[in-house]
């Protein structure tokens, strides 16, 4: 099961033009419009926030030989928690906050990877 399937078992749900600019490479949303958004928007947002920005580290990190752990080179993991509590927490509620880590977290886990402009389409 996917982030996306997690957090909208039903279907993921669209953003409207007001939560910023969708088409973006990296997509930042309107902060006024996510502080005075209901939750399920608040969600969709935090995630396509976090999946413009970061990648699963199999993905995009060279492993060891064994397999057992990333060759992080001069880039260090993001903390998934970090990222979206620091970007986010003053502006949602904590429960959203945290849902959406959740979702993330059970998916990866809690290290993520910068994502390269050239595959965030930019």
């Amino acid at each position: 099961m996917s982030v996306t399937d997690r957090l909208w078992p039903n279907g993921p749900v669209d953003l409207p033009p007001e939560a910023g600019n969708l088409a973006a490479s990296r997509y930042e949303p309107d902060e006024q419009w996510l502080r005075q958004a209901d939750a399920e928007f608040q969600k969709a947002a935090l995630w396509r926030w976090f999946a413009t920005h970061l990648e699963d580290p199999r993905d995009a990190v060279p492993h060891s030989e064994d397999d057992d752990d990333y060759l992080w080179g001069d880039d260090e993991p993001v903390m998934a928690d970090r990222a979206l509590n620091e970007r986010f927490g003053s502006m949602v509620p904590t429960a959203v906050v945290y849902e959406v880590l959740s979702a993330i977290r059970r998916e990866v886990g809690n290290e993520w990877a910068h994502k390269r402009l050239d595959k965030a389409g930019g």
